[in-house]
């Protein structure tokens, strides 16, 4: 159907997440960078000197940018949630809800738990560093073991659990099933986290997921962290996110460079395939990617259209075309993946309703608030993967054009559901 390289040739270097395609658009030669294990991202730098200043100065405009932005919103917070709540008196009957005091809450909380994570984090390294005296942990699995329970703590209970109920949001599980599982749908609770694991398997996983938002990152965290130690393949811009920064380095994850260039991806994709490359029988290692590389937006499946059409790309736009709710999905990324799976299954994960904080204009409005939201999960078995290039880029499309017609569906619900409430 499409090749490969087309598709990654139609890739933009501007996106926010997932796997970025081999090719460039900007113009400057971007420097050479190397892998290391100091943080899970490339660098320019090889000297650990220069590597720990680097970590260190990011992190000191983060962390004193959220410590600022804090101390003000909580100073600002009384007069502000008078305003909010004038606001959501007016528009109460519109909406059916407070949202604007909800988004509110949502930022206060959201910097308070961050503050909470680069404390945790520093009492954590304390408490090891203590322990070392008593056990010295030589091969770091007690590290390990404590960074995975933190993981799951701040990223499963903090972020996911406490953000969804200050929006109010519903999220609802569904799993596809097929001749190795047994579906079924329900509301998220602990039991259903439960029993998804226990269908699922616990085991090695590769989850290819749909982006729309600034909330899906947040979806297998708060789903898997309990019963898997959770990889993620993210934009290394991430780091930014001080919390993030900070726990993201301590297990294996992957925080990947955009603008590497043509030649400077190969360094990318070799973190990548590490990703991986060790996964092992009933080890319950999971690893994330996002394969449209970008939040999906309207304006943004124009502008891949677009660039199909001027590259004359007929077979690439057709397809493109065909999808309404999701972008072309990019396959570099994920081929290099399932070439380096040894054992995984996969998993394909999309949702619907957390779209509506595909910006921060929407957020701002309250648009994601008392949403029920909707998270479908379909396993392929490791063996079922198709083993050819081709095969298996002729399969991952078909999934995303199946997961676009998921969305389609929701889609009709929802606006059905919203008219009967209207009338």
């Amino acid at each position: 159907m499409i090749s490969e390289q087309k598709q990654q040739g139609s890739s933009s270097s501007s996106n926010s997440g997932g796997i970025a395609s081999a090719s460039s658009t900007s113009t400057r030669k971007p420097q050479k960078r190397y892998l290391h294990n100091y943080g899970g991202y490339s660098s320019i730098y090889t000297n650990p000197i220069a590597l720990w200043a680097e970590k260190w100065r990011r992190r000191a405009i983060s962390m004193s940018m959220i410590l600022l932005v804090l101390v003000v919103l909580t100073a600002l917070f009384p007069l502000l949630a008078l305003v909010a709540l004038a606001f959501d008196a007016v528009l109460y009957k519109k909406r059916g809800g407070l949202n604007y005091v909800r988004v509110l809450s949502f930022f206060e909380v959201y910097l308070v738990i961050e503050l909470i994570a680069i404390i945790s984090n520093f009492i954590i390294y304390i408490v090891y560093m203590v322990s070392l005296i008593v056990d010295f942990d030589k091969d770091k699995t007690r590290w390990t073991k404590w960074c995975y329970w933190y993981q799951s703590w701040w990223g499963g209970t903090m972020l996911f659990g406490w953000l969804a109920l200050t929006l109010g949001l519903e999220p609802h599980i569904e799993l596809v099933g097929n001749k190795d599982i047994k579906g079924f749908e329900g509301k998220f609770t602990s039991s259903t986290k439960k029993r998804l694991a226990e269908s699922l398997g616990i085991g090695p996983k590769i989850v290819f997921l749909r982006h729309a938002s600034f909330a899906d990152t947040l979806v297998p965290q708060g789903i898997f962290s309990y019963y898997f130690n959770m990889r993620y393949i993210v934009k290394k811009e991430l780091l930014w996110d001080p919390a993030l920064d900070i726990s993201g380095s301590r297990t294996k994850n992957f925080f990947l460079f955009r603008d590497a260039g043509t030649e400077g991806m190969d360094v990318e994709m070799d973190a990548i395939k590490a990703m991986v490359s060790d996964f092992k029988p009933k080890v319950p290692s999971v690893t994330c990617i996002w394969p449209e590389g970008t939040r999906f937006t309207k304006s943004k499946r124009e502008k891949v259209l677009e660039s199909f059409k001027k590259k004359g790309d007929t077979r690439s736009f057709d397809f493109a075309s065909k999808l309404k709710h999701t972008l072309m999905p990019r396959v570099g990324g994920a081929l290099t993946l399932l070439d380096s799976n040894p054992c995984g299954d996969v998993i394909f994960c999309t949702h619907y309703g957390l779209e509506a904080s595909s910006n921060f204009a929407q957020m701002m409005k309250g648009e994601l608030c008392n949403r029920k939201v909707h998270i479908r999960f379909e396993q392929v078995k490791f063996n079922d993967i198709p083993k050819s290039k081709q095969e298996r880029i002729e399969w991952l499309l078909s999934k995303w054009v199946e997961i676009d017609r998921w969305i389609e569906e929701k889609e009709i619900e929802f606006k059905s559901e919203k008219k009967k409430k209207t009338n």
